[in-house]
Formats: structure tokens, C-alpha cells, sequence
């Protein structure tokens, strides 16, 4: 991984293949590294049928297959991101070609350590403030975050909640990077977010985390 902060974008499973294409290629133009296609909904050839159509707008280096981690592995894009369901990260990598990247969901130090245990790439860890798409479920803050990029010697992206205004507490924390959904899949102007993002990412004074 990249030694700059890194914006990762995620798909809301609200969308269709059309609005996401311009979604994804305004979030590219604006500044966002990798995106995540989080389709739960969707079969393993829709799933491959998208990777495909991003990656006319953006390369297929930047693009992260969550759960699906056979159309990761037919599809050679960037890698896997893993929830609590999935294959351990043990097993993806049975599948997975040794330079494509394995993701993992933690929720505590523990699920951390045992991620990168494991064999995890990068684990993603929230949600960090309140949530639209967590709606009366309290954040868990920073406090454990702190600890967790402390322990792992795998980076660490945090989710939830995250805005340009409290990205900085973010990165302070130890994070390699950030992930975003809603402040940026339904943004008016997607490039446009996601480039308020990024300047925020590029201009934080402790960037050579």
C-alpha cells in the first residue's frame, strides 16, 4: 500500500451499474484511489460484470471486490475486502494471487490482531462517528482506534460518519487512510467532494504517517 493517505470509496448497494459508472468516474477524477463495489445484493456475474464496466473509467488496480472473493481472484483487480461472513483471510489467500490486496472489517483490537494474524492486507475499522447507515447505533469514536494502529503493523482505514472536517482526527489516530460512502456516492457534485476530501488528506501536516 501507498505511503499517502488513501480515500476509499464505497458503494452504497443503492445504485445501478449507470449512476455507479459516473459515480466512480467523477470520484477518480477527484482524487479517490480505490473503490470498493459492496453489492450484497448481487450475484457473482453481476459482480464481475461491474468490475469489468469500471474498469473502463478507472484501472482495475483500484478496484476492491467486497466478500466476493472468487470474482476478485477471476478478475485479478486490486483484491478483497472481508466482513465478519466472509472467508477468513487465511482462506481468501488460497484463492487470491500473492500481490492482490485482502481487506478485513474489525470492530475491536482483538478482531484486529487477529486479522493481521491472519494474513489481512489492511484492516478497516468504524464506525468512527454517527452514521446515516447506522442509525441508532452509538460510534465507536477514536479512542480504540488509537490502539489498534498502534498494535497492527498492517495499515489501518477508518470508516463511519467521516467528513472533511473531522478527517484530520482521523489520520491523528494512527490511520493509514479513510473510507466514504454516503459523502460521496450521494453527493451533488461527486467530483467535487471527493476532491474536498483529498485536499484535506494531502494537506494534513502529519501525512508521512
Amino acid at each position: 500500500m501507498s505511503t499517502r493517505p488513501e480515500l476509499h470509496v464505497i458503494t452504497n448497494g443503492r445504485q445501478g451499474l449507470e449512476e455507479v459508472l459516473a459515480m466512480a468516474e467523477a470520484a477518480y477524477a477527484g482524487g479517490m484511489d480505490y473503490l470498493h463495489i459492496r453489492e450484497k445484493q448481487r450475484t457473482a456475474r453481476e459482480c464481475m460484470d461491474w468490475v469489468k464496466a469500471l474498469s473502463t473509467v478507472m484501472p482495475s488496480s483500484c478496484l476492491i471486490v467486497n466478500d466476493r472473493v472468487d470474482v476478485a481472484a477471476a478478475s485479478g483487480c486490486r483484491g478483497a475486502h472481508l466482513a465478519y461472513h466472509s472467508l477468513t483471510p487465511s482462506e481468501a489467500r488460497l484463492l487470491l494471487a500473492k500481490e492482490q490486496w485482502i481487506g478485513r472489517s474489525v470492530h475491536s483490537v482483538k478482531e484486529a490482531e487477529a486479522a493481521a494474524a491472519e494474513g489481512a492486507t489492511y484492516a478497516l475499522y468504524g464506525h468512527l462517528f454517527p452514521s446515516g447507515s447506522k442509525p441508532g447505533v452509538p460510534p465507536r469514536g477514536t479512542g480504540e482506534l488509537t490502539s489498534i494502529t498502534a498494535a497492527l503493523s498492517i495499515p489501518v482505514i477508518g470508516i463511519g460518519g467521516i467528513t472533511p472536517a473531522n478527517t484530520t482526527q482521523v489520520l491523528a489516530a494512527g490511520c493509514r487512510g479513510i473510507a466514504v460512502l454516503s459523502g460521496i456516492t450521494d453527493a451533488h457534485n461527486v467530483k467535487e467532494a471527493t476532491a474536498a476530501y483529498r485536499n484535506v488528506l494531502d494537506t494534513w501536516e502529519g501525512r508521512s504517517i
